[in-house]
């Protein structure tokens, strides 16, 4: 069991950490909706940056997920929400409140951002079916055809 200062140690960084998951969240949701817009647009090159900025936030929002697991789980605590929200209301009233709403803050943005990522996923998948309906219906000239698949989105 940890001592009350690495306890106080490692609320500290579970704060920090919803503080850092809140504002990669809202950053994640703005390239998230960027990257909507371009499945509507059709614009493959956008595309693949966009999804290239997303990578590092994915990263570190796993990397901090998992150390929060493993900060609970070293508290004693069941890893769920309620033994967040048990953890929030042991803190000092001051920290309580505070805390409590980045908390709820960020179950927000995780919920914003799996639904735009399920809506975002539909689109993919109908992009996919239309490049390849496309392709398909394409006459097979030769294999440096300018339109075939991997070159479609780049014109």
């Amino acid at each position: 069991m940890p001592t009350p200062h690495n306890k106080q140690q490692m609320i500290t960084v579970l704060i920090k950490d919803i503080q850092c998951d809140i504002a990669d969240y809202r950053q994640l949701y703005k390239l998230m909706l960027q990257q909507h817009q371009c499945y509507l647009k059709f614009d493959g090159v956008l595309l693949s940056q966009l999804t290239e900025q997303q990578l590092p936030l994915l990263n570190q929002l796993t990397q901090r997920s998992q150390q929060r697991t493993q900060q609970l789980h070293k508290l004693g605590l069941s890893i769920n929400n309620q033994s967040m929200n048990k953890l929030i209301h042991a803190l000092p009233h001051a920290i309580q409140s505070k805390l409590q709403q980045q908390w709820q803050t960020l179950e927000t943005l995780v919920k914003q951002c799996h639904d735009l990522n399920q809506r975002n996923g539909i689109l993919s998948a109908n992009f996919s079916e239309l490049l390849n309906q496309v392709y398909a219906q394409m006459p097979q000239q030769n294999d440096n055809n300018a339109y075939s698949t991997p070159n479609l989105m780049q014109y």
